[in-house]
């Protein structure tokens, strides 16, 4: 059996095809630009469904190859990233752009939506703080601002259940992915009629939501000769990708986490039913549905994980970039052997894209503090991955203050390959870190999902036995753990001190 693993992301898709064992067939993975200009972040969602054929095509032949022809893809299993939404009529074409959700977009519709359903009765309703990087605020900014756009609307798609639709035709949503709307009762696993009745939109214009691991049906027949496929193909829903992650990655039972370190990191712990705490969701913390049935999750994340490690490269390295490029070698390699042995003085608060939890404020700048003539290049690289870690410490932190407990991270995505940066996890959070043999968790947990759908597996814990496994544990050194614990002392101070030399207000209201 082979399974395709179809991850769908801000800046790029891939399609991994794996076997029910786990082992690597083929794979392909092709970049989408976002336009970002005056506050407005969108992508093309013609381009991104170009992209998704390709990587499909490419990755079915791969297997045909690699198998010698006795393997075929025997269903595609779909994950991608939250909240933006793609816009569609009843013929099917695409009527605006893809907006993201760091694009500032929605703030005087979620405010009054706010206004007039309540905040609190919201969080209670939904296990989410209302917020304008959600779906449903930026429709009711087409309804406000380009009505003529929604009119027209038959379907506002989420970036998974679009693929889902063009490639089987059936317009139906994982619970997780549908969670990132601002829409969804988590509890009830149902589109809200009380927020929707707020906001004045018709639940018909989101798609079924469904389990993780729903098939959806087949594919198209007139897709399968183009994409090298068999009519008999599935399409399958995964989950939103934080979650795949986590399925891929173990972390299935309520204290497990796993650590995403892709462009946005994000820590999903997971727990054992729904929580209301008015304190964590005000602080962005959101309950979402597990993959196992029963079990939920929240997400701890930064917006500028690997991507304040890809700024520094492409700007204060651009030169390291260049001779890792003429090298053959990747330039985060080289920058990794430039960084000092013992943690830095500088504190660098990763708020450039604004900042998630639990401030979820959009406005926040990046902050560098502690710079001298004597730092070096591989003094800054270091304390960006330092700065990072304190942002998911603190997240780590209030989770804990509201009886949410990490034991251990599982670390997978790019980052996870960083030695420096494990260690560096380690010694910050104080806490194992374990890394994977295979970092590409949100692949393996579509993989997990198939294998399941398809009866080879009785159910995910089976799956994760025979497909997870750890390559390498760091440990964190306790004398190094005190040092970054008096630096972090710091770190907490840092939003505040910015927030008032801008002279900006903190959003956060207890």
């Amino acid at each position: 059996m082979a399974f395709m693993g179809l991850d769908l992301g801000t800046s790029g898709c891939k399609s991994v095809v794996y076997s029910a064992e786990g082992t690597y067939i083929s794979g392909e993975y092709r970049e989408y630009p976002a336009s970002r200009a005056g506050g407005e972040h969108e992508l093309d969602a013609d381009l991104m469904w170009n992209c998704i054929r390709e990587v499909i095509a490419v990755g079915a032949q791969g297997c045909k190859v690699n198998t010698d022809g006795k393997e075929e893809v025997e269903a595609i299993i779909v994950t991608s990233f939250g909240e933006a939404g793609v816009p569609v009529d009843k013929n099917g074409k695409v009527l605006h752009g893809i907006v993201l959700y760091t694009d500032n977009k929605g703030q005087a519709e979620t405010d009054a939506l706010c206004a007039s359903a309540g905040k609190e009765n919201i969080m209670r309703t939904l296990c989410m703080k209302p917020h304008p990087m959600y779906t449903l605020p930026k429709i009711l900014w087409y309804k406000s601002e380009h009505p003529e756009i929604y009119e027209k609307i038959w379907k506002f798609f989420l970036i998974e259940d679009y693929a889902v639709w063009r490639l089987s035709g059936e317009a139906q949503v994982s619970d997780s992915c549908a969670s990132r709307t601002l829409a969804f009762d988590v509890v009830n696993k149902c589109w809200s009629d009380f927020v929707l009745g707020h906001a004045g939109v018709d639940k018909s214009i989101f798609s079924r939501p469904v389990s993780a691991g729903t098939v959806a049906g087949t594919i198209l027949p007139e897709l399968c000769e183009e994409l090298n496929l068999s009519p008999d193909t599935l399409i399958i829903n995964g989950a939103h990708d934080q979650i795949a992650a986590a399925t891929g990655a173990g972390a299935l039972l309520p204290g497990t986490s796993v650590d995403g370190m892709g462009t946005v990191e994000c820590i999903t712990p997971v727990v054992d039913k729904p929580f209301t705490d008015p304190a964590l969701l005000n602080r962005g913390y959101v309950c979402t549905p597990h993959s196992i049935p029963g079990r939920y999750a929240t997400y701890a994340f930064c917006y500028c994980g690997g991507a304040l490690l890809q700024w520094f490269r492409d700007t204060i390295a651009a030169d390291v970039k260049n001779d890792a490029a003429k090298q053959g070698k990747s330039a985060y390699q080289l920058l990794d052997q430039m960084i000092p042995k013992d943690p830095t003085d500088i504190l660098i608060m990763p708020h450039f894209s604004g900042s998630a939890t639990p401030y979820m404020d959009m406005q926040s700048k990046g902050a560098v503090f502690g710079l001298s003539l004597e730092t070096t290049k591989g003094d800054f690289y270091r304390a960006t991955m330092e700065g990072v870690t304190y942002e998911m410490m603190l997240n780590l932190e209030m989770l804990r203050s509201g009886g949410i407990n990490v034991k251990a991270l599982n670390a997978v995505g790019g980052g996870s390959r960083s030695s420096v940066w494990m260690q560096i996890k380690a010694d910050i959070t104080g806490l194992p870190v374990n890394t994977l043999e295979n970092p590409e968790a949100g692949a393996i947990g579509c993989i997990m999902l198939g294998a399941v759908a398809k009866g080879r597996y009785k159910n995910l814990e089976e799956a994760a036995s025979n497909l997870v496994r750890i390559k390498k544990t760091y440990e964190p050194n306790e004398a190094v753990h005190a040092r970054y614990a008096e630096q972090f002392e710091k770190y907490k101070r840092i939003y505040d001190a910015v927030k008032t030399v801008y002279g900006l207000e903190n959003p956060y209201k207890a």
